[in-house]
């Protein structure tokens, strides 16, 4: 093992053509491990007295910027004395220790997570979708998962955050909902294992752009073009969930799993179990037009189930509701939303619109609505149908 003088003038040029390791006389127990590629690996090696054998510890990287040979000198003391009190352990002991303790890998730990929140839960919140579930598991495969088998006491966060960080740069939205996942899943197992590691998360907050800044909703498409590629859908089920998120802007998912005990034709208002990060029921006053579209649906009803948008797909003897709508040439369902919230903001008061819109209240939002925090019966319907006359008039 040739022997040199650990500087960072010297390793600056070091150069091997096969993996080397190489130790300093001045620094017992002090190794580098230079490979072909030119990555320095300092690693430690000290005499454990419990287990009466040498401990090879891994440090970092050598890094060539600051005083990083006298970082790594630094910790040979502190890593001796870990090894002396029993706080420095192989993998194969670090495994043992970590089952003993029920520490579950990054993957596993998903999966706890996931379980928990799709099960009924005692606090009485909503269930995780299976949708959202499974974003969840494939933005973990996508970006996550050259960590799945890291026990999560382990995993490398501040790599984590500078991957998340990087890519975030190109696709923020991606970025976050990786973010989002991985900040989720460990904050769960703190709770479950009592642990308090550090949590994933951005280090940067790059603004999300939105689907016209994007490119993915081209405004320069007129309505009326819209409007006729959903008048030629032949599924009559589906071309009203177009032409309803049309009128309304209502988010997709909770659409298409409405029951019809959820409508209430007379009243001309739609009540939504949950929506995103509420707790509470909400009721939505539809306008003309859409009562209209959900009478036609109830002419058509299948007798079958309860769905207000039942699947024509009958698996094991059971019926569905519409699981996605089709896809349209220019037309996509997130399009439709955005489309609405434009014409909203144009003709009706911002916290009615966002009422109608399903979106989260802020405390600007509250304090508007008053007492009962709800615009009224009158309040919604006027707004509603100056949003849906709005549309018509934009598409001809």
């Amino acid at each position: 093992m040739p022997h040199i003088k650990f500087t960072d003038s010297t390793l600056k040029t070091l150069a091997v053509d096969k993996t080397t390791w190489f130790t300093d006389p001045s620094c017992k127990g002090l190794r580098l491990c230079v490979t072909g590629g030119g990555t320095k690996t300092w690693y430690v090696n000290k005499w454990d007295p419990t287990s009466q054998k040498t401990r090879s510890v891994k440090l970092a990287q050598w890094a060539n910027k600051g005083a990083h040979c006298r970082w790594a000198k630094d910790q040979v003391g502190k890593i001796a004395h870990d090894i002396a009190t029993g706080n420095v352990f192989t993998r194969e002991e670090k495994e043992v220790s970590q089952a003993a303790l029920g520490i579950p890998t990054f993957r596993d730990a998903l999966e706890q997570y996931i379980e928990h929140r799709t099960t009924a839960r005692q606090s009485g919140r909503a269930r995780m979708m299976e949708g959202t579930a499974y974003e969840y598991r494939g933005s973990f495969n996508k970006h996550l998962a050259r960590w799945a088998d890291v026990h999560v006491d382990e995993l490398p966060i501040l790599e984590i955050n500078q991957y998340l960080n990087a890519i975030q740069i190109d696709t923020p939205n991606a970025a976050h909902l990786a973010a989002s996942v991985a900040g989720a899943t460990v904050r769960f197992i703190n709770r479950l294992c009592a642990l308090a590691l550090p949590i994933p998360s951005l280090l940067d907050g790059t603004r999300m752009k939105s689907r016209v800044q994007t490119g993915k909703l081209d405004m320069s498409v007129p309505w009326s073009d819209r409007k006729a590629e959903i008048d030629a859908i032949k599924n009559e089920h589906i071309r009203l969930a177009w032409m309803i998120t049309w009128y309304t802007g209502f988010r997709g998912r909770g659409l298409r799993a409405l029951t019809w005990d959820r409508v209430d034709l007379e009243q001309g208002t739609v009540t939504f179990n949950r929506l995103k990060r509420q707790e509470v029921e909400r009721e939505i006053v539809i306008a003309d037009d859409v009562v209209r579209l959900f009478k036609r649906l109830d002419e058509i009803k299948v007798d079958d189930c309860e769905w207000v948008f039942p699947s024509r797909r009958v698996v094991s003897g059971v019926r569905g509701h519409l699981d996605v709508l089709d896809r349209l040439p220019t037309t996509a369902a997130g399009d439709l939303r955005h489309l609405w919230m434009s014409t909203a903001r144009e003709v009706a008061p911002r916290h009615v619109h966002r009422w109608l819109a399903q979106q989260t209240m802020t405390d600007n939002d509250l304090r508007m609505l008053g007492h009962y925090g709800a615009p009224t019966h009158d309040e919604q319907l006027r707004s509603a149908n100056s949003i849906a006359a709005a549309i018509n008039a934009n598409s001809g």
